[in-house]
């Protein structure tokens, strides 16, 4: 007769069942809760800071972000995202949401992707662009929008990257440094480069 050489089963019921008891009470509702009023907390405090640099409307009152309808709140009202005013405004408070945000992703370790892609920031609140390139009195707004963002970049040190396509082209420190291609028809190159193409314009 053979001999049964396994080792006995250790009964650790008890003990898982006190490990799924703390997870679940770490899962609860009112816990999560707290964490997100948290994380909010911090991440608000950030567009707040952004909106005074920027000196959008409502930059003085409380602004909040409301994750279940994916807007800013000025509580002072309260007044909605679609309700803060110019193009200027609107632009403005996306990016200082979408900075915000990257700086409180990497603060935590999140596994979000760590680069942001702005299309022509300039056209949505400068439309007093003239004839050689100049922005005339809205220069100093768009030149602080792009030290606003140039400022999230230092702060992460590195861990972070944005990408802007822009019409505008400033001599002024952020900016001039930062152009890596100027893409002109008078210079002949694009994104997509002529030689690229092999067909008649009218085909």
């Amino acid at each position: 007769m053979a001999r049964n050489t396994q080792a006995p089963v250790e009964d650790r019921r008890l003990e898982l069942a006190t490990e799924i008891a703390s997870l679940e009470e770490q899962l609860g509702s009112t816990v999560q809760e707290d964490l997100l009023s948290s994380f909010l907390s911090l991440a608000n405090q950030k567009i707040q800071a952004k909106a005074f640099a920027l000196e959008l409307e409502h930059h003085d009152e409380p602004i909040r972000l409301d994750p279940r309808a994916l807007t800013l709140i000025a509580d002072r009202g309260p007044v909605k995202m679609p309700e803060m005013g110019s193009g200027h405004n609107y632009l403005g408070y996306h990016i200082a949401t979408m900075l915000s945000l990257h700086e409180w992703f990497n603060e935590i370790g999140s596994p979000v992707p760590r680069f942001l892609i702005l299309d022509q920031p300039s056209q949505a609140g400068f439309p007093d662009e003239t004839r050689d390139g100049g922005f005339g009195s809205a220069r100093a707004t768009l030149l602080n929008l792009y030290e606003t963002i140039q400022s999230s970049i230092e702060s992460l040190a590195g861990a972070f990257q944005v990408i802007v396509l822009e019409h505008a082209d400033l001599d002024d420190e952020p900016f001039r440094s930062a152009v890596r291609a100027r893409w002109r028809r008078s210079n002949g190159e694009a994104l997509v480069p002529e030689h690229w193409i092999s067909y008649d314009a009218d085909e």
